[in-house]
């Protein structure tokens, strides 16, 4: 499904900071470096402070260390503004095809009471058929918000297939690890990843306790 294209997945924060969550662990465990932060005036006014550094929220696009075929993108926040949402999503989108991404994924939230573990979306049909032939359930209606559907609704606007990938969670916590953790385990099948990814839920629970106070936007 994937094979020999270049993937982008993306994972903002939302409900249960599920999207969030798993591309940070993908981050940490691909040993990502940062190769592009990304900035908006229309981020919640204020700084995340760690260790006593206070920093500007932002997102970053990542690179694996092993990788040239892949990209990571995560971030504090999502703009609080409408029309800043969408000049940030158009300037992500754009920098990434400008490094050779041809599919861009992203990862968020969905709840409702269903028994799948993790539903998709596409932005063709022949995408979404892809991803009902690789096992993935589809979502049937609703709607997916903020930079986590926008990233991929926008992406046939330049040039790459868009796919969301929708981590079934009740919304009721602030962390929904096992959300992610489902979502990591179709990641780890879509892409033959390898990861070990029963070591996510310490490793993220630790560095959410280390990061302090997260900033929950309540986007999918």
């Amino acid at each position: 499904m994937f094979e020999s294209r270049v993937v982008c997945i993306c994972g903002l924060p939302g409900i249960g900071s599920v999207g969030k969550v798993a591309a940070d662990y993908l981050a940490i465990a691909l040993e990502c470096s940062t190769i592009k932060p990304f900035f908006s005036r229309s981020f919640p006014a204020q700084v995340v402070v760690s260790q006593g550094l206070a920093e500007l929220l932002h997102a970053e696009l990542k690179a694996p260390k092993e990788r040239r075929d892949m990209f990571i993108l995560s971030g504090d926040a999502q703009p609080l503004d409408i029309v800043e949402m969408y000049r940030l999503a158009g300037e992500i989108l754009e920098t990434v095809r400008a490094k050779g991404v041809s599919d861009v994924i992203t990862l968020a939230a969905y709840v409702g009471e269903v028994k799948e573990k993790v539903l998709g979306a596409a932005s063709d049909v022949d995408s979404a058929a892809m991803l009902m032939d690789s096992g993935i359930p589809l979502l049937r209606n609703g709607a997916i918000g903020g930079l986590n559907g926008l990233l991929a609704g926008l992406a046939p606007w330049h040039e790459m297939r868009g796919f969301c990938l929708l981590g079934t969670s009740s919304g009721a916590d602030p962390v929904d690890i096992q959300a992610a953790t489902n979502l990591l385990g179709v990641i780890n099948n879509l892409l033959g990843l390898s990861l070990d990814i029963s070591l996510m839920g310490p490793v993220m629970e630790e560095q959410e306790a280390n990061a302090g106070e997260e900033v929950d936007m309540n986007y999918r």
